[in-house]
């Protein structure tokens, strides 16, 4: 294969590279839909199936003042959004079922909000007065959820710290599904690759060998 040839199949397979890194780059970057008017603020948020929360996560949620949660069943299952009540702090995965109930039932520290949806199509809304600047992890307490990955995180005032991302853990709704995502646009573009390789060799009559490639 001549010089040029090579070049333009590199040209194509960058090209292709760029546009699915810019599609997951999009899709990593969804934030939620906060509505602010006045002195409150309003969160809507759907708990999915493939144990996520849509949108995710929350950034530059305002201090200091009413935050309305509306949250809505996706999926067939129970689940809750509980935001715990540890600033800038990370639930560790390995922590122990008895530990993690003591975490999200106990009082010390209380849960900064919790709200109940019971199965496909149920509605529940819920307040709470938000805290300072400060990030904290919301999790799914439903036995398993959070094991399964159904965890995502929230800022007031400020951004989520650049190294904090949903795919620290595996499992999780949103970081699975991008990491499938990218997976399946790299498998595309080898076999667009392979795919020039065979049609120009057979063009000259030279059929692909596994030594070839």
């Amino acid at each position: 294969m001549g010089t040029q040839s090579v070049g333009a199949m590199a040209v194509v397979v960058l090209v292709l590279t760029g546009v699915f890194a810019g599609s997951a780059s999009a899709a990593a970057s969804a934030s939620s839909e906060l509505d602010t008017s006045g002195n409150s603020s309003t969160i809507s948020v759907a708990a999915t199936n493939d144990y996520g929360y849509q949108p995710s996560p929350f950034e530059q949620v305002p201090t200091n003042t009413t935050i309305t949660v509306t949250l809505t069943d996706d999926s067939d299952l129970p689940h809750t959004f509980t935001i715990i009540g540890k600033e800038g702090w990370v639930v560790p995965s390995s922590i122990s079922a008895s530990d993690f109930a003591n975490l999200v039932y106990g009082h010390s520290p209380p849960v900064l909000f919790n709200l109940n949806v019971s199965g496909s199509g149920d509605v529940q809304s819920g307040s709470f007065g938000s805290p300072g600047p400060g990030w904290y992890e919301i999790v799914c307490t439903t036995p398993g959820h959070f094991q399964s990955g159904m965890y995502t995180f929230i800022a007031f005032g400020e951004n989520l710290p650049p190294n904090l991302t949903q795919n620290s853990r595996v499992g999780v709704g949103g970081g699975s599904a991008l990491a499938v995502e990218a997976a399946a646009g790299g498998a595309v573009v080898v076999a667009i690759v392979l795919g020039v390789v065979v049609w120009r060799r057979r063009r000259r009559g030279h059929p692909p060998t596994p030594e070839s490639f």
